[in-house]
């Protein structure tokens, strides 16, 4: 034989020891990763979930978790694939819930009704890819009645400290005798920190994360024409790191094309059309610091060691005793009500609270800070509102409260017109509504203006 024939053997041989070498490891790797996995999922995160069996092969592992859910005992399969040569990955995962957990869940799913793939990436990083299978059966036991399920898919990756989530359903429908239920076009989205280092005494968190789950349309409706409400929906939140080290929190929820038709057996028909509706919260300038530790010290209560009510009791322990430090600087909590265009008229308003910073307040308030820190808290309290309803929109719900209730309806105006009188409500540009700012120094409400120490021996009483 050749030199380079030699050479070539001696090449193959190497990498052939390479791969079997590495292979043993990787599958010793994949089943520790798998192990601690588990465990953490047991003890760090409290899910009734244990490895009950994990037989490793040279290319091909078996693993089986048992999971118990209130009365309900079943076990997951989970075939483990590792290798070095997979382009995916150290090991892929495949989980399948079995289908006979329930008389129900076997009745609807001819298959496993939630597969899950799992595939650990080379950087220490994982995918899990996620689908339901759809479904189009009879309800059973229940007489003419019928459910469809579109089915769903998605996934939960993670690489170092982020995350990504993203879930898609196609739609369900439930139909029972002359009554319907439609829900098309399921979303849930999200990514930002998993906040694994928030217990590190130097770690430094990046808060900037979302969340959105959106509901294309929902409808109910039943063929007589006596019920039908139809929307669509999206609710929405996001956290971000704020100036001067705070924090943001921001959600909404958003509603359109909202129809309502009804019949009543008593009364006028009920026909209500609202182009788009939402409200959005802001909460902002919140100290970075303390609210970390306010996690942290939630993540420490476990639940399965202490009662609800305990539980309740030591979370709102947490929030008491680092409130003031949260609100140390200049938060401010925001609601805001855009347009809500009905047909009939619009509303719209915003309403914000806020704290002046500490370095703003009289002496005789900041040293109540260590002595009464909640009342000195309530003492930097500001408040603005802005909240003004269209006069045509006043009319139809006045026309519509007619029939259901007509005192209410004849007294509406009147009390609107005396409250105008009284300086609680204005009249703008054919809308009423209120506006208001207090603060430290002056009350303004609807162009009026309040001086603050008038209105001290009032504060002082209700914090009594």
């Amino acid at each position: 034989m050749s030199k380079k024939a030699i050479s070539i053997t001696t090449v193959v041989i190497l990498l052939i020891l390479v791969a079997v070498v590495a292979t043993y490891f990787i599958g010793a790797k994949v089943e520790t990763e798998f192990r601690e996995g588990i465990a953490q999922a047991k003890t760090e995160y409290g899910y009734p979930i244990e490895l009950t069996d994990y037989e490793r092969g040279w290319l091909h592992s078996h693993a089986v978790t048992r999971v118990q859910i209130e009365d309900t005992t079943f076990d997951v399969e989970h075939e483990i694939t590792h290798g070095p040569l997979f382009v995916f990955g150290w090991a892929r995962i495949h989980s399948a819930l079995p289908n006979d957990i329930s008389p129900e869940m076997a009745h609807f799913f001819d298959e496993s009704p939630l597969v899950a793939n799992t595939t650990l990436g080379f950087g220490g990083g994982y995918r899990i890819g996620i689908q339901s299978p759809a479904f189009d059966k009879d309800v059973p036991d229940e007489p003419g009645v019928h459910l469809t399920w579109q089915g769903l898919k998605g996934y939960y990756a993670r690489h170092d400290n982020e995350v990504d989530l993203q879930l898609n359903g196609g739609g369900l429908k439930l139909d029972a005798e002359n009554r319907h239920l439609v829900v098309d076009d399921i979303q849930v989205s999200g990514d930002g920190s998993a906040i694994e280092n928030i217990e590190e005494a130097d770690a430094k968190l990046d808060w900037d994360s979302r969340f959105e789950a959106k509901l294309g349309h929902y409808r109910m409706y039943d063929d007589a024409g006596a019920f039908d409400l139809a929307y669509g929906m999206r609710l929405h939140a996001n956290t971000a790191n704020g100036d001067n080290d705070t924090v943001e929190f921001h959600a909404g929820y958003n509603i359109t094309d909202l129809q309502l038709k009804a019949k009543p057996d008593d009364g006028d028909p009920i026909d209500v059309s609202v182009d788009q509706a939402a409200i959005n919260l802001g909460l902002t300038g919140l100290k970075a610091g303390p609210v970390q530790e306010a996690v942290v010290a939630l993540r420490e209560i476990d639940p399965s060691q202490h009662s609800p009510e305990r539980v309740q009791a030591l979370s709102a322990r947490v929030f008491t005793e680092l409130a003031p430090e949260i609100l140390a600087g200049t938060p401010k909590l925001s609601v805001t009500i855009p347009p809500v265009e009905t047909g009939h008229g619009e509303a719209q308003g915003k309403v914000s609270a806020g704290l002046i910073s500490n370095d703003e307040l009289p002496p005789e308030v900041a040293d109540m800070r260590r002595r009464m820190p909640m009342l000195a808290m309530a003492q930097r309290l500001t408040l603005d509102a802005d909240v003004f309803v269209d006069e045509q929109l006043i009319d139809w719900v006045t026309k519509n409260l007619a029939s259901e209730n007509p005192a209410m309806a004849r007294e509406l105006p009147m009390q609107i017109t005396g409250m105008v009188r009284q300086g609680f409500l204005m009249r703008e540009d054919d809308a009423v509504g209120v506006r208001l700012h207090a603060g430290k120094d002056e009350v303004v409400l609807n162009g009026q203006t309040i001086p603050a120490r008038q209105l001290q021996p009032l504060f002082e009483s209700l914090m009594r």
